[in-house]
């Protein structure tokens, strides 16, 4: 076992109270001697698989799983060195967006282990703001990367839709899901997805790059604190020569919120009961849920096989006119207004204490949980847009906020350099 590897599984030893793991490597887990990750210890959201460990998902059924092999995406990392070092814990079957997992634990912020540390990656992403991991595996629906990354201070990259391969992971909607790295810096994201794709970004300057800030929607009703390090984060972006321009993505809540949750709803059973059954699970979906541990969990994935499902004609509508017409919307403005990318604030509001699930307080009032986190991060995954979030600086509290930079199906590389390039003017 390397330094890295074991400087890594005593870090996570260190700081078990934050619960980021579910399974940890025996000490004697193996790693690829050359490459360009040669020993370097990475962890695994539990709905990927990894051979030789559990696979989850973070509901009860599944704690004995151990499925045959590794998902293509861990295939790779490990063929360029890297070392899993464990699986770390999640949202109960990726559907939501606070890690509370009640069969597994809450997953527990490393700035203030009373707080959420984001979901439905949360597990990853408190594995590299405690400094366990570089780098690690997460996977996004509606924002499942980039919240966990924005309340921890890590960045997270969710690429354009079909950009990774997404066999062996635990699905929630097929048209929706994509893998995506949460790592301690933009480099690092990089790296990773050059090795997934073959293509490597090439550094860009922020002056002259026309970047859209899109006030009506995105930046509605924000936490004071969020907007203070927002404001400050698009100053430095100005300052660097950024030309910032005001826009509007057209339609954005009429084409997302009646629609975006019946999509994911609507494929959830399906997919998950045809990947257990591709690979050779025991477990069927109906025991899975019958055995789950989230109430509300439970009842959105009961509904579609035993209560009142989303319609197929609403699915066919979703995937013929409302997505279709969002990805419209968003290349419209992008084209008007020329811009490079979209910049807007990963979240409404920083971590809040773990155990406010139904609802939090935002400017005085009370706001939906999973409305309030995932407002600004759905849009682009329920479009399939790449995004990535980057932290832009600490809250008056003391609390990670997240900036992130949107862009049209296929630009991840001018993402990833742009989100380079911001992440230099604090160096």
């Amino acid at each position: 076992m390397n330094e890295q590897v074991e400087a890594a599984l005593q870090r996570a030893s260190e700081t078990a109270e934050l619960n980021a793991f579910v399974a940890l490597a025996d000490a004697t887990e193996p790693g690829t001697s050359g490459g360009p990750l040669a020993g370097v210890p990475i962890a695994v959201k539990d709905s990927i698989h990894v051979a030789g460990f559990p696979c989850t998902g973070g509901t009860p059924a599944l704690r004995n799983w151990r499925p045959a092999a590794d998902a293509t995406v861990v295939r790779t990392l490990r063929a360029a060195g890297a070392v899993i070092v464990g699986k770390t814990g999640m949202h109960e079957l990726s559907a939501g967006i606070t890690s509370n997992n009640l069969a597994y634990g809450a997953v527990r912020n490393p700035h203030d282990p009373r707080l959420i540390a984001g979901g439905s990656s949360g597990g990853s992403a408190a594995a590299v703001a405690a400094g366990i991991v570089p780098v690690s595996l997460g996977a996004d629906t509606a924002g499942s990367v980039r919240i966990p990354a924005a309340l921890c201070g890590c960045v997270g990259f969710r690429p354009t839709t079909g950009r990774y391969p997404n066999d062996g992971v635990i699905p929630l909607s097929a048209t929706r899901d994509t893998v995506g790295p949460i790592t301690r810096t933009v480099a690092d994201a990089a790296l990773v997805d050059e090795l997934i794709t073959g293509l490597r970004i090439h550094p860009v300057e922020l002056a002259g790059r026309r970047l859209g800030v899109p006030r009506a929607y995105f930046y509605d009703d924000l936490d004071a604190e969020t907007a203070a390090v927002i404001d400050d984060a698009l100053g430095r972006l100005s300052d660097a020569g950024a030309e910032l321009v005001e826009t509007r993505v057209e339609d954005l809540d009429e084409l997302t919120r009646p629609h975006s949750l019946a999509l994911t709803l609507h494929e959830w059973p399906r997919e998950l009961g045809m990947h257990l059954a591709r690979h050779r699970c025991p477990v069927t979906v109906e025991e899975v849920v019958d055995a789950m541990a989230g109430p509300v969990e439970r009842k959105w994935l009961a509904d579609q096989l035993w209560g009142d499902p989303v319609p197929v004609t609403h699915h066919v509508e979703i995937l013929e006119r409302a997505r279709p017409a969002l990805v419209a919307r968003y290349a419209d403005c992008i084209s008007r207004d020329r811009l490079d990318a979209l910049v807007l604030p990963t979240t409404r509001l920083p971590a809040r204490p773990i155990g406010q699930d139904d609802e939090v307080l935002i400017n005085g009032r009370q706001v939906g949980t999973l409305e309030a986190y995932l407002r600004n991060t759905d849009p682009t995954a329920f479009a399939g847009l790449p995004s990535i979030t980057v932290p832009a600086g600490r809250a008056a509290s003391g609390l990670p906020v997240g900036l992130s930079f949107d862009g049209l199906p296929g630009t991840d590389t001018t993402l990833l350099a742009l989100a380079a390039a911001f992440e230099r003017l604090d160096r």
